[in-house]
């Protein structure tokens, strides 16, 4: 009998929260009663919980668990794909399959990146429509009952918004285009399979839960309990994200200057940009997750990929700087000691182009908590936003509120030095010429490690090029990096997916091989 792959949920733990320090297991709701959880808030926000827990566990593949740990993996090998971000050897072999474009060939596998991430998405889907489901029905201060469904809407909008980056090519050119199953009811063993539809259809769903989220966290912005939570200023994020695939230009000027507008937010400044980007409680996090003792997930997480200082897998495979990417950042500017410069220091983390931004708080405990969202995404979304928009003066300003707190020396003739256009002149490397390459080109900076770089490459249909004189890369692609729509830069439904979904037709359903 076929069984979709993401039947089986609210099985994860509760321990997000900051006045919880105990898992709390449940059920496959095809074999309890998910309404007995689901009857009143207090068991709603449970169920939503165990969603935030899900959202740094491994387990999403049958097998290479250490390279499948939720969010921050989804950053790591969609950032490999591209060429900012790179390992300069294969140690353990984690993450470097991605690196090399050796991944999309293993669909039929349980134990690799197609599966684990389908999974991983889908389940966090099937969590949510599980607690929208309830949304007429659940007892409790209305107010809690909207901040919960609100909650739920956001991130079944935000792992959509995921998939259909990964496994279809950018919106722009591509809306009909297959897209991926779109669920909003809850799913059992005996639920029917759904179809790709298009492109256009996973957006539309996408901007209607991102909609109805926003409206009902408007009601009490204030609500937010945790970091950890999704919350009004977090799913405008999204939505401002969202908007700039789809090129809605005023769209993501309005989110991100609504999702900046939360109180107490601020830009990082001084020596907090070198403080291992490890804590929700930096004054930039609009969205992270708090991690305790209890609950790290030791070798398979982020840090024990990034901080070759801990003596885990980043030690014979350091995460590196594309040598052309350092080079472009001045050396009055902070985030050049993000990483080490081309001389070897003999130790594994001072190899060359080596990074440092990313370290465990407590490398005894293997603890350090992920962020998954900062105010400098959004800055750099308005001000590419607002250049699209041709408000280019504007957009120069944004730009510049972040570059004087990173190199309050330099940054202005940097900016006079461009030219006031939206036009992107540089492609994957280059020189910046006008405003639009600088902002994209800080984006890269700024962001190193943790945006997806293949989305952006992917969106802005520029390819890629790890050619560049002297290039640091231990992998080059043979095929045309350069083609803006490549096969090779989104990745195969897994045949689990075909197996259990007589909607899918493995011949007619999967992409290009």
């Amino acid at each position: 009998m076929k069984k979709l792959l993401y039947a089986s949920v609210l099985s994860l733990a509760l321990g997000i929260t900051s006045c919880s320090k105990e898992f709390l297991e449940t059920s496959p709701t095809d074999k309890v009663d998910a309404g007995t959880l689901l009857e009143t808030t207090q068991g709603a926000q449970v169920a939503m919980d165990g969603i935030y827990r899900m959202l740094y566990s491994s387990g999403w593949s049958v097998s290479n668990t250490s390279q499948n740990f939720g969010i921050t993996s989804t950053k790591m090998f969609t950032s490999l794909m591209g060429e900012d971000f790179l390992q300069d050897g294969q140690g353990s072999g984690w993450f470097y399959f991605d690196y090399k474009y050796d991944v999309r060939s293993r669909f039929a596998s349980t134990g690799w990146r197609s599966y684990a991430t389908w999974n991983f998405y889908y389940t966090l889907i099937s969590n949510a429509n599980y607690i929208l489901a309830a949304e007429k029905t659940l007892t409790g201060d209305p107010k809690t009952v909207d901040n919960i469904m609100a909650q739920a809407y956001a991130m079944r909008a935000y792992a959509y918004f995921q998939l259909i980056q990964i496994f279809q090519q950018t919106y722009v050119g591509h809306q009909t285009s297959p897209g991926v199953p779109v669920y909003t009811e809850p799913t059992t063993a005996a639920s029917q399979g759904k179809g790709r539809g298009t492109v256009e259809d996973v957006y539309t769903q996408i901007n209607q839960d991102l909609d109805k989220s926003i409206d009902l966290f408007g009601k009490d912005k204030s609500l937010q309990s945790h970091i950890s939570h999704l919350d009004y200023y977090v799913a405008n994020a999204i939505k401002a994200n969202v908007s700039l695939v789809q090129n809605k230009w005023a769209d993501a000027e309005k989110y991100s200057t609504e999702a900046l507008s939360k109180s107490g937010l601020a830009m990082l400044s001084g020596d907090d940009i070198y403080s291992g980007f490890n804590s929700v409680k930096l004054k930039d996090v609009l969205w992270g997750a708090e991690v305790i003792a209890s609950q790290s997930t030791i070798w398979a997480s982020f840090f024990s990929h990034m901080d070759a200082s801990a003596g885990q897998y980043a030690e014979s495979s350091r995460k590196c700087i594309y040598n052309w990417l350092y080079d472009q950042i001045p050396s009055t500017d902070a985030r050049k000691k993000w990483w080490n410069g081309a001389t070897d220091g003999g130790t594994p983390q001072t190899k060359p182009y080596n990074q440092v931004k990313f370290r465990y708080s407590d490398k005894t405990s293997s603890l350090g908590d992920y962020i998954f969202m900062r105010s400098e995404e959004l800055q750099l979304v308005k001000a590419e936003a607002l250049a699209n928009q041709g408000k280019l003066p504007q957009a120069k300003t944004a730009l510049a509120d972040l570059m004087k707190l990173r190199n309050p020396a330099g940054y202005q003739a940097i900016l006079d030095q461009a030219a006031m256009s939206k036009d992107l002149t540089m492609g994957s490397i280059g020189t910046p010429k006008t405003l639009m390459d600088q902002i994209i080109l800080q984006r890269r900076i700024e962001l190193w490690g943790e945006t997806e770089r293949i989305f952006d490459i992917l969106r802005l249909k520029t390819g890629f090029d790890r050619t560049a004189t002297g290039s640091n890369h231990t992998f080059k692609p043979t095929w045309n990096s350069l083609d803006p729509a490549n096969k090779e830069f989104i990745l195969t439904i897994p045949q689990k997916e075909f197996d259990g979904n007589t909607a899918m037709d493995a011949n007619k359903d999967q992409n290009p091989l």
